[in-house]
C-alpha cells in the first residue's frame, strides 16, 4: 500500500536551530564503519546474533530479544521492497521536476532494512535489485 503525502511548510512539525558539530568528533560507531565498509564493496551486511539466529541489518551490537552482543557479520542478499511512498512536492510546496519514490528494502531472513530511491514501478513484496550501494540505496525494480 502507498499514499502520496501533501503539506505546507507552515502546517508541518520541524524544528530548526543551530547544532554544534565542531566540539565533537562523530563515529558511526563499530558496526557502523563496517558496514558502510561493506557499501564501498559492494555488500550490503547484517550481524547475526549467536544465540536465535536472528540476523540485523544495519548491523546492531546486541539482539533485542536474547539480549547478547551479536556474533559474525553476514552478508544479505535477495532484496525486496516492503513499503513505498512517491514525493510530487519539495518541503517549500514546489512540485518536483520528476517525482521520486523512495522506499523500505528489505532482505529475506533479516531483520530490519534500508531506505532507498526506487526507480521503476513499485510494487510491494517485489524482488529489486541493488544499483547503487550508497545512502541512501539506490534500487530498480
Amino acid at each position: 500500500m502507498s499514499w502520496d503525502k501533501r503539506g505546507r511548510e507552515n502546517e508541518l512539525v520541524t524544528w530548526k536551530d543551530v547544532m554544534e558539530v565542531e566540539r565533537y568528533v562523530y563515529t558511526a560507531g563499530p558496526d557502523g564503519e563496517k558496514f558502510l565498509r561493506g557499501l564501498r564493496e559492494g555488500k550490503i551486511l547484517g550481524r547475526k546474533c549467536p544465540r536465535c539466529g536472528r540476523v540485523y541489518v544495519p548491523p546492531r551490537m546486541y539482539c533485542e530479544d536474547c539480549f547478547v552482543e551479536n556474533g559474525e557479520y553476514v552478508e544479505v542478499k535477495e532484496a525486496y521492497l516492503d513499503s513505498f511512498t512517491t514525493i510530487y512536492y519539495d518541503n517549500a510546496d514546489r512540485r518536483l521536476d520528476q517525482p521520486i519514490t523512495v522506499g523500505l528494502v528489505r532482505f529475506k531472513g533479516a531483520s530490519g532494512g534500508l531506505l532507498a530511491i526506487v526507480q521503476g514501478i513499485p510494487e510491494i513484496g517485489k524482488k529489486v535489485e541493488i544499483v547503487e550501494y550508497g545512502i541512501p540505496l539506490r534500487v530498480r525494480t
